[in-house]
């Protein structure tokens, strides 16, 4: 947890897609951190370090133990189950434990501000090219296309609506007026 660290190595006995192997780490969502650092008290607290810090979990007689052993062959199936039910007790509608990866990246690309940051998004995502982060997950940040671009120059978001003060001032304005106006604004946005 001090480094936020997660080791996805097979060699663990963590099962990942296409037997990748990488240190990967956690978002500092500050809503989540809270839950993630009890998660992890408790885990070490209940097992031997030798146990997986994502050890599955069995529900004997209504209480449920975490398990030692390692992750069973249908445990994407059991957790997406148990994921399902949480859900339905908090009167949320169902998400597939898959979403929560998706929600990861949206939530880290849109906090992007470099390609440097893009780049270790998509390395925590356990890409090797970045194409492929950009192809499955710009598409979903596509309504962020005009407060980026605005926000490129330090511009608002929205524009004024047509019965604002200003636009009413800049439709008062000569062709002149608007050339001298648009000079202003230009070195302004420079600066």
């Amino acid at each position: 947890m001090r480094n936020r660290e997660v080791k996805q190595w097979p060699s663990l006995g963590v099962k990942t897609k296409w037997g990748k192997s990488a240190t990967t780490y956690l978002l500092e969502i500050p809503e989540l951190m809270p839950v993630i650092e009890r998660w992890d008290t408790h885990v070490r607290a209940q097992l031997p370090g030798t146990a997986m810090w994502y050890t599955p979990i069995i529900i004997r007689w209504g209480e449920q133990i975490l398990d030692t052993g390692p992750a069973g062959a249908h445990r994407y199936g059991a957790v997406g189950k148990r994921i399902r039910r949480l859900f339905t007790a908090a009167g949320l509608e169902g998400k597939s434990p898959h979403k929560f990866r998706h929600g990861h990246a949206v939530y880290a690309l849109q906090r992007a501000r470099t390609m440097a940051d893009y780049k270790a998004v998509s390395m925590n995502l356990m890409y090797d090219d970045i194409r492929v982060t950009d192809s499955i997950y710009a598409p979903l940040l596509s309504n962020e296309v005009q407060k980026r671009i605005a926000g490129l120059a330090g511009q608002p978001t929205t524009l004024p609506s047509a019965d604002s003060d200003l636009s009413r001032l800049l439709r008062g304005l000569s062709k002149s007026q608007i050339s001298e106006a648009l000079h202003i604004l230009a070195d302004e946005v420079a600066r």
